[in-house]
């Protein structure tokens, strides 16, 4: 379990410093002579749903499924960003990823009583998956932009790169992420309270930055701002209450009985 411990901690660092940037580029997103939207949306990508993934498995190794299910995901939008968006570059950092997180996970399986990634029962919650729901549109809608503008090297243009990686591409894979995660936080009990925060604490962050700065590169307009706000607030506090302590809500809920393994 230690060196579970101590690797996942050494990855986080990757992501967190180097050569992931991540609390770098929130470091610079309040500062005007920075694209800050840009920033925002690689820091948090970087340090919320990569690093802040590594930090939990290190805290909890036994129970890492919600942790090692965002990485998944995190890993699978970077893959579709380099695809559609051109941005081959991009490759290099989910190549990282995919090292690290085949290592830690065959570390993980020699744990004996840890947390199984395959899932073992079915919950949605309506309210949430409403509100994810809605979220859909707009953050492809929003992904499409960004990997446009990618494909037209709108980051090189501005000289937003980080390791030869264009930020509009990390921006378009990180509305994939939320959009994904969201939905996921609705339907999968055991990785909801993860997921639902990861995802509030990421499109709130945007929004704010974006709200604040609204002529920004990839920023959105004032009224989209307060709405990803809104919808970040909505996703985070839908997913924190637990089912066990809300048994009014059963009525609203899918239940698949568990079985144990």
């Amino acid at each position: 379990m230690i060196m579970v411990r101590v690797l996942a901690v050494l990855f986080a660092l990757t992501w967190l410093i180097f050569p992931g940037f991540g609390l770098i580029d929130l470091s610079v997103t309040w500062d005007p002579e920075w694209p800050v939207v840009l920033e925002a949306s690689w820091g948090v990508f970087m340090s919320v749903l990569v690093g802040g993934s590594f930090l939990a498995v290190a805290v909890r190794p036994h129970r890492a499924a919600a942790a090692t299910v965002t990485l998944f995901v995190a890993l699978s939008a970077m893959l579709l960003s380099a695809a559609v968006g051109l941005e081959w570059p991009l490759l290099g950092y989910a190549g990282l990823l995919v090292l690290q997180g085949a290592g830690l996970a065959a570390l993980i399986r020699r744990l004996p009583d840890r947390e199984p990634v395959r899932r073992r029962g079915w919950s949605v919650r309506l309210p949430l998956f409403v509100v994810a729901a809605l979220g859909i549109v707009p953050w492809l809608l929003h992904a499409d932009r960004m990997f446009g503008l990618n494909r037209r090297s709108a980051g090189e243009v501005i000289g937003d790169l980080t390791n030869g990686v264009d930020h509009y591409a990390v921006q378009g894979a990180l509305a994939l992420a939320l959009v994904t995660l969201a939905l996921l936080a609705a339907c999968w009990p055991r990785g909801r309270r993860f997921a639902g925060i990861s995802v509030g604490l990421c499109a709130a962050y945007v929004g704010v930055v974006s709200l604040a700065f609204p002529r920004e590169f990839a920023g959105l307009s004032p009224s989209w701002s307060v709405l990803c706000i809104g919808w970040a607030l909505a996703v985070a506090a839908l997913a924190v209450p637990s089912a066990r302590l809300q048994p009014g809500q059963l009525r609203f809920e899918v239940v698949e009985a568990e079985r144990a393994l």
